[in-house]
């Protein structure tokens, strides 16, 4: 560090040199001022003294120029006022020019020993200054217009100059990389612009010949002019923390890849648990429609079997009333028995998902939760003409459904819930809503649970996943006492195209009739039995010919057989029944009335509910009874079937 001026002297100097300077600079004033009498006049003694009291305390100190103020004001005295001498003294202006000097005189004195102090302070801040800046471990510079005027020690060792060298003419643009020079000199000229800071990262050639990342901040300094003076400010080596920051990311990225990787094994997992589950829910309700295939095709035909078998039974015991109360009770077990197995039947799989679609079962699900589950269920639903959904859609869309109403009849508390369906071009919304308790939708969409109870079999987890396998979701919005909605979305691809036989294109259609099934006897009513189940056939065969106005010309298995043998039989009255294999009973129905108006249709069914009524007489049917019917019942229905039935064009062959 350089030594401090103002304050060494002082210490470090005798008081007899400062004080003998002073006596030496004030008669050196007093010989210069005796060497130029005859040029000045001796009215302006003063100059010179001004100048020796203004180096002595200047150099020595305060008390050093008021000594050389004091021997400056004899010497005039006593020297140098020889003309003015006696007037100044007569007119008392002596004293007042001599007082004016001792004032003037000590003014000087103490305005040059406070400059002096202030010179000193500034030349020990900058020392201090330039001591902080090279003990620092960053570069640090002052740049003014022609250069850099003042870089630390860092500076120079960071570009490896010696000290000596002039950095004013440095060019230190030179050792930063060339691809950030233009960036970073636009950095400076934007700071110049706005009159801001500038904060930049740049590669720096080293000594060593290694660029180094740095970072460099500062600001420009301007005049009151607006003039730009330089640029004071500091940079130092971030390298290591860019080193840092790259492995940082460098990791950042292996762990997003890693992540991602990670992330699409388990979405494939997610996938093909999804996959699996929607397989396991469809192998359910295959096993249902098995069950229930099995129950209605075995089961409860040989039930409707034993009670054909008893209504003959009782017509052969009339009269004797032990036997008539016998087979009055066993018809009456059979019959609990077909209820139960019909009740059984729409527990596994619903007749009307199977034969009349989503909007059918839909309603049918509603009433059903009013009987089973004390439910009111509002259904807005529009008309299913052109909805054709695949069966695995039908299925998982009524299963979904069904279990939010269970779900609303257990936990919403107000017995009513809306079942509304809307169907645009592009996708099928079912929305299932209510009024109740409502229940926390964060809890429930992570537990699978409502309220801490198990939502339905499956829960609302296991639906949303039901439906993400469709391409479809689940919406569920809920609040505690606000109530619940959710709403099943299903896309329309052409997945769920028509499907099926269509009816207008069957090949088994031929409008040609057989002059040959005309009976003799126009009044025997001839009627054809259509039914897969050879027992139904043979019991209700005996049953109707045991009428002697009935003639059964033929038995059909299928649909399909069924317009075979109308065609050919031409008969009065066709026993259609409804769940048939490659021809249902609708379908056929539906055919035949196209092609003979005038043959009466009457429809058999163990299953009579209001859906397939409604589907067998809107394809032509006159009504639909159940198979367990009584044959009396049976028998008024054929005959008011052939009264209402429109009268035959004559036909030209």
């Amino acid at each position: 560090m350089q030594p401090s001026v103002f304050p060494s002297n002082r210490c470090g100097e005798s008081w007899l040199i400062r004080y003998g300077l002073a006596v030496l600079l004030v008669s050196l004033a007093t010989g210069i001022r005796i060497a130029l009498r005859p040029i000045i006049p001796t009215g302006f003694p003063f100059i010179t003294f001004f100048l020796a009291v203004l180096l002595a305390a200047w150099r020595g100190g305060l008390g050093p120029g008021l000594l050389a103020s004091v021997l400056s004001t004899l010497a005039a005295d006593f020297l140098l006022i020889e003309p003015l001498y006696e007037f100044h003294l007569a007119t008392g202006y002596y004293w007042v020019s001599l007082g004016v000097f001792v004032v003037e005189s000590v003014c000087i004195a103490l305005v040059a020993n406070r400059m002096k102090r202030i010179e000193g302070t500034l030349r020990e801040s900058e020392t201090r200054f330039k001591t902080l800046a090279d003990s620092a471990p960053i570069l640090m510079w002052i740049n003014d217009r022609e250069g850099a005027r003042f870089v630390n020690h860092a500076y120079l060792e960071f570009l490896g100059v010696d000290a000596q060298v002039d950095v004013a003419k440095y060019d230190w643009t030179a050792f930063v990389h060339p691809e950030d020079r233009h960036r970073y000199l636009q950095a400076y000229l934007s700071a110049f612009e706005k009159h801001a800071w500038f904060d930049e990262r740049f590669r720096f050639r080293r000594h060593d010949g290694l660029y180094r990342w740095m970072r460099s901040v500062g600001r420009p300094r301007f005049a009151a002019s607006g003039e730009l003076l330089g640029y004071v400010g500091a940079t130092y080596d971030i390298t290591e923390i860019a080193e840092a920051q790259e492995r940082l990311e460098r990791s950042s990225m292996e762990l997003e890849h890693a992540v991602n990787a990670k992330t699409a094994e388990l979405q494939q997992s997610q996938e093909r648990l999804r996959t699996m589950s929607t397989e396991l829910n469809l192998a359910e309700q295959r096993e249902r429609k098995r069950l229930a295939t099995e129950l209605h095709d075995h089961l409860q035909q040989m039930l409707i079997v034993g009670k054909l078998t008893i209504g003959q039974g009782k017509q052969i015991a009339s009269g004797v009333p032990a036997c008539e109360a016998l087979l009055k009770k066993v018809d009456e077990i059979l019959s609990d028995a077909l209820t139960y197995s019909r009740t059984l039947v729409a527990e596994l799989c619903p007749p009307v998902l199977r034969d009349h679609g989503l909007v059918d079962s839909l309603t049918w699900l509603a009433e059903n939760m009013k009987t089973k589950h004390a439910q009111t269920v509002t259904v807005h639903l529009p008309d299913d003409q052109g909805l054709h959904l695949p069966e695995d859609q039908r299925v998982l869309l009524f299963q979904s459904v069904r279990e939010l109403l269970i779900n609303s009849a257990k936990h919403a508390g107000t017995g009513q819930a809306t079942l509304t369906m809307d169907k645009q071009v592009d996708q099928l919304r079912i929305t299932v809503k209510d009024e109740g308790k409502g229940f926390d939708c964060t809890l429930a969409a992570r537990t699978g649970t409502s309220g801490g109870e198990i939502s339905s079999k499956f829960g609302l987890y296991s639906i949303q996943e039901r439906m993400r396998a469709l391409g479809g979701s689940c919406e569920i919005q809920s609040a505690l006492e606000k109530g619940t909605t959710a709403s099943l979305v299903l896309p329309l691809t052409e997945r769920a195209a028509l499907q099926g036989v269509s009816i207008s294109d069957s090949p088994f259609i031929s409008r040609r009739s057989q002059a040959d099934t005309v009976h003799s006897d126009p009044s025997m009513i001839r009627v054809l039995l259509v039914d897969d189940h050879a027992m139904i056939r043979q019991g209700l065969r005996t049953m109707l010919e045991a009428y002697q106005d009935i003639h059964v010309t033929g038995e059909a298995a299928n649909g399909e057989e069924a317009i075979t043998l109308a065609h050919r039989l031409q008969p009065d009255v066709v026993l259609m029944d409804i769940h048939m294999p490659q021809l249902n009973g609708i379908e056929a129905t539906a055919i035949l009335q196209r092609d003979f108006p005038h043959m009466a249709i009457v429809g058999l069914s163990v299953n009579a509910d209001r859906g397939n009524r409604d589907a067998m007489i809107q394809a032509g049917a006159a009504t639909l009874l159940t198979k367990e019917a009584p044959v009396e019942e049976l028998y008024q229905v054929i005959h008011s079937a052939v009264k209402s039935r429109p009268e035959q064009k004559s036909t030209t062959l």
